[in-house]
């Protein structure tokens, strides 16, 4: 029996080029926003809304705010596309709650709500969330310090909960950057997750979704037992799949859920 303990080099240089070659092909590990597909998305989206609502605001929601980055993008395409915008930004973290009220407290149409979405209603441990990381997480992830100078207790709400506390009618976009608690930030929807009530959902797939113990899989079930259809981003499109295993890599990559009247708008086969 032959026993290697190191690969040939030439499965090592193969599985280098076919890693590669695969991120280009997939789009894959890109957080650039201008470049990855989110600027692109976001213009469409709001572009479309301006035409079809005139200067009825879209609802934007902004899971997993951080300090406010998308949302800075969106007030800027949103000016650009001449739509009007009401943003709710959802961030656990008193640190970086604190740095978003200085920004945009005084904006009326942007709304600070210092919980995180979740499954249920309570609290929970933010692991390393004290300092206002970007990595924070619900989720006690490898590399994340669950020290008590690092861990902060902090606030859970269910979604469905929310609008119906607020009132809020329809969300064009629910964009979740909540690293590997997005399947129960989409669960704690309840019965409000649905095209009717939420146009189109962006989330993130990838390693955080491995530390969390789910799957891409478990994603593509729910929306899609709640009418969505799910699409890959690319840099200017979107890629509407059926699940199958070999997405099962756990690179970064965002995916959107979309409405089928989204879909007929853009000819797209459903």
């Amino acid at each position: 029996m032959k026993v290697r303990r190191r690969t040939s080099l030439w499965r090592r240089v193969a599985r280098g080029l076919g890693r590669r070659l695969f991120r280009i092909a997939e789009n894959n590990d890109d957080t650039r926003f201008a470049q990855n597909g989110e600027r692109w998305l976001l213009d469409e989206l709001l572009r479309t809304h301006a035409r079809e609502h005139g200067k009825a605001p879209g609802v934007i929601f902004d899971v997993g705010a951080n300090t406010g980055a998308y949302t800075r993008e969106v007030l800027a395409v949103a000016h650009e596309a001449g739509c009007n915008v009401d943003v709710h930004l959802f961030e656990p973290s008193p640190h970086c709650v604190d740095i978003l009220r200085k920004e945009f407290a005084a904006m009326a149409n942007v709304r600070i709500v210092a919980i995180a979405l979740a499954d249920r209603e309570g609290d929970a441990a933010l692991h390393d969330g004290r300092a206002g990381s970007s990595q924070a997480s619900l989720v006690a992830r490898p590399g994340l310090s669950d020290t008590p100078a690092n861990t902060v207790r902090v606030s859970l709400s269910r979604l469905d909960h929310y609008l119906e506390n607020q009132g809020v009618a329809r969300v064009t976009l629910l964009k979740l950057d909540v690293e590997g608690f997005e399947l129960a930030a989409l669960r704690g929807a309840g019965d409000s997750l649905t095209p009717a009530k939420i146009g189109v959902v962006q989330f993130e797939y990838g390693g955080t979704t491995l530390d969390a113990g789910t799957s891409l899989r478990e994603l593509y079930g729910l929306l899609r037992s709640r009418g969505y259809a799910v699409a890959k981003l690319f840099p200017s499109m979107v890629e509407v799949r059926n699940y199958a295993p070999w997405m099962e890599n756990y690179a970064y990559a965002n995916y959107v859920a979309l409405s089928p009247r989204w879909l007929q708008k853009h000819g797209a086969p459903q």
